[in-house]
């Protein structure tokens, strides 16, 4: 007789790869993994030492402070000192350097009466002033922003410039060794004449000159 085939089985056990016990315990090792790593995570964020002292934000009243020359306040409605004051302001007779070889002058003041011949403008009891710059050296000086006006009473009211009679605006330069002038016309009532500003701007960065006084009637 033929010998029989030994036909026993082995039995399989949990574990061998592909076990169901062994597919369950993975996915449980890796949850605990991730967990722990997530706690600690927190737990660093949560006890982790402070910023050094020199990155926390500092004390408003521990900045260093610095001084500053406080600047003139000018009075409500004008950058001019106030009228009848002799801050900044000389008289119609005298004459201002606004350079080093340039000084302007008022050359004549005049009552007139204003006549309106453009838009804006009032007719009315006026006065006529023309402002001479003499330059004295030996380059020509330029005269392209110059612009004058006029300011009357305590309260320094802003005048009204018209263009007649007789206004005329101030030429683009001053040469060398010559005098240049030019003539504005300003409404000004007669009672308000007893202080009168004219102001000179000849440069950007530069103050205007101030002239003050009694204006004619």
């Amino acid at each position: 007789m033929a010998e029989a085939e030994d036909r026993t089985e082995v039995p399989t056990t949990a574990d061998e790869p592909g076990a169901p016990g062994r597919r369950r315990v993975v996915p449980i090792v890796f949850g605990v993994v991730v967990a722990l790593v997530v706690v600690g995570v927190v737990l660093w964020l949560t006890l982790r030492p402070g910023l050094p002292s020199s990155q926390t934000t500092s004390d408003p009243s521990s900045a260093p402070s610095f001084s500053s020359t406080a600047l003139p306040t000018a009075e409500p409605g004008s950058t001019l000192p106030p009228a009848g004051s002799e801050a900044g302001a000389i008289g119609f007779d005298d004459s201002a350097a606004v350079g080093d070889a340039v000084s302007v002058r008022i050359d004549s003041l005049e009552a007139v009466d204003g006549e309106a011949s453009q838009p804006g403008e009032v007719a009315g009891p006026s006065i006529r002033v023309t402002i001479a710059f003499t330059n004295s050296g030996s380059e020509a000086y330029s005269l392209a922003g110059a612009v004058a006006n006029a300011y009357y009473g305590a309260d320094l009211t802003p005048a009204i410039e018209l263009a007649a009679p007789g206004g005329v605006a101030f030429p683009e330069q001053v040469a060398a060794g010559e005098t240049v002038r030019g003539t504005f016309v300003f409404n000004i009532p007669e009672d308000a004449r007893d202080t009168v500003r004219v102001t000179v701007d000849y440069a950007a960065a530069e103050p205007a000159v101030l002239f003050e006084g009694a204006a004619p009637r």
